[in-house]
């Protein structure tokens, strides 16, 4: 009764606090990263001004950093078992805050390229390592508010951007775009430093270790997602890049498989993969990020293009979707401990396809208040499938998969926006095409109708001392641009459709999730007694 515990005195207990630093080191890192993202797409028009790109050159600006991260996902299972995932998130908070720091004082773009593809090399680390860290250092009892964090932070910040992107243009200078970063990684580094433990580099996985397997799997999924993103502007299999990009990709990912088949260890455990329910996991978050991204976009495309609003009236619309994050999030984190995850997964993709029917209402008349309600029914769902994906995905790892799993999640969520961007895009423009062609069809030169509508346009225009050119061809240039509206509605119509689809599509695969599997670990099974003992 007096004898020492040996266990007890190996290493002392961590601080109290230490699992909620986790989740708030989760939570800075997740928002970090999907603003960093979304704030470089909205403001490309800026920053393009700024460093005199033109569109194609200003293109590569959000590859670079999102490529950057697809690259560095992979690579964190090496360097997180190699070096401790507290050193490689030290060091990637480093590069990212100063990266993005110096940017506005580029001197020219190919500068500029060269910070932001360091910036998402440092920024990649963030989601593996840190979704990781849930799994192996959180008891189960608190996976979902560390998972609800991150879920909600993904929402938050592909809507919070718009304003705040808005908001530095109108009352700053385009440089917080960047700067806002920098000042976010301070915080996330002592978070990091006091919130994460610290163990000794495994200088046997270090030389043993196979680093090159890992980078030939990266660059596969890199040559692929940046096909994907420059995809639609090059027209696809009709650009010589892009079909190079694909090829490259398809024969890294095949190298890359084949050398882990003959290793005895390989870096990257592919019985994960065979377990029970994972490769629907791995759909639902890619279904998930898609609904996430329909959400985002279609609603501020409609505002943009057809209503002709600003990035920070936008972002009015999209504070229908963040706000409430902050107490959906931990409402779903309270309700993934007391009911089946399966049954939270199929209501939330229930309601969020339900967001986007009501959403079809859509006509050329509608403001951004036409989408609150349908907005909001998304942001319930969204939050609450995604939490409780990636929680029931984590039922299924034991705490040897834990930065196996964070690549996973981190791979799956690039592709899968990055996906549903590619799909969104090139669907609704070949819907607007379609549905331009068909509304053409109708507007025939002396009909009627077309003539009375150039009739009404004329007068307006007749009466105005504003503008240049004679009032009927103004007039007719009004009435093609009113054809141009409408075949444009229709078009985002159509993506609330796909959707809504989608998520339909989503809840048939959930009826299929069966109970995760009894995941052992082996420290907690007991020794077998000798015989005769």
């Amino acid at each position: 009764m007096n004898a020492t515990d040996p266990a007890a005195t190996a290493a002392p207990l961590p601080p109290v606090n230490l699992p909620w630093l986790g989740i708030v080191a989760v939570l800075v890192g997740a928002l970090a990263t999907t603003l960093t993202s979304r704030l470089t797409s909205i403001g490309l028009a800026d920053v393009r001004g700024a460093f005199s790109a033109g569109f194609d050159e200003g293109a590569w600006i959000p590859t670079a950093f999102t490529a950057s991260q697809m690259l560095i996902g992979p690579l964190s299972i090496f360097l997180g078992r190699a070096f401790t995932p507290r050193r490689v998130l030290l060091a990637g908070c480093v590069v990212y805050g100063i990266a993005l720091f110096l940017i506005p004082f580029a001197p020219n773009l190919r500068t500029l390229l060269v910070l932001q593809c360091l910036a998402g090399l440092g920024s990649g680390t963030f989601i593996p390592l840190t979704a990781a860290f849930i799994l192996t250092a959180l008891p189960k009892s608190l996976w979902p508010w560390g998972l609800a964090a991150y879920a909600m932070n993904i929402v938050l910040g592909l809507n919070l951007a718009s304003t705040l992107e808005g908001w530095y243009v109108e009352h700053v200078t385009w440089d917080w775009i960047f700067w806002q970063n920098t000042v976010v990684a301070v915080p996330l580094f002592a978070l990091y430093w006091f919130g994460l433990r610290r163990l000794p580099i495994d200088h046997d996985y270090l030389r043993n270790g196979d680093f090159r397997g890992m980078l030939t799997g990266a660059a596969g999924f890199t040559f692929i997602f940046v096909a994907l993103d420059q995809g639609d502007r090059l027209d696809w299999f009709s650009s010589t890049l892009i079909v190079t990009l694909l090829a490259l990709g398809v024969i890294c990912m095949g190298l890359f498989l084949l050398h882990e088949s003959t290793l005895e260890t390989p870096s990257v455990d592919f019985r994960l993969l065979m377990r029970r329910n994972v490769f629907l996991l791995i759909v639902l978050v890619l279904a998930t990020r898609f609904m996430v991204t329909a959400s985002n976009t279609l609603v501020a495309n409609y505002l943009i293009q057809v209503r002709g609003l600003r990035p920070e009236e936008v972002g009015n619309a999209a504070l229908w979707v963040a706000l409430p994050q902050l107490i959906i999030a931990p409402t779903v984190a309270w309700l993934l401990n007391r009911i089946d995850a399966r049954f939270a997964i199929g209501t939330g993709f229930t309601i969020a396809a339900a967001g986007f029917l009501l959403a079809t209402g859509i006509t050329s008349e509608w403001a951004e208040s036409n989408f609150s309600l349908a907005l909001l029914l998304q942001a319930i769902g969204e939050t609450l499938e995604l939490t409780a994906v990636i929680y029931f995905f984590g039922h299924h790892v034991g705490p040897a998969d834990g930065i196996t799993f964070g690549a996973i999640i981190q791979t799956a969520r690039l592709f899968g926006g990055q996906l549903g961007t590619s799909v969104l895009v090139t669907f609704t423009r070949k819907s607007e095409q379609l549905h331009s062609n068909l509304i053409g069809q109708h507007v025939v030169a002396g009909e009627p109708m077309t003539s009375e509508r150039l009739l009404a346009y004329t007068r307006v225009f007749g009466a105005s001392t504003q503008g240049t050119g004679a009032p009927e061809a103004r007039g007719a240039g009004l009435l093609a641009s009113a054809v141009r509206g409408q075949a444009y509605t229709l078009s985002i119509l159509d993506g609330f459709l796909l959707a809504a689809t989608v998520g339909t599509v989503a809840v048939v695969l959930v009826m299929c999730l069966r109970e995760p599997p009894v995941i052992v670990n082996p420290a907690a099974v007991p020794p077998t007694p000798a015989r005769g003992t």
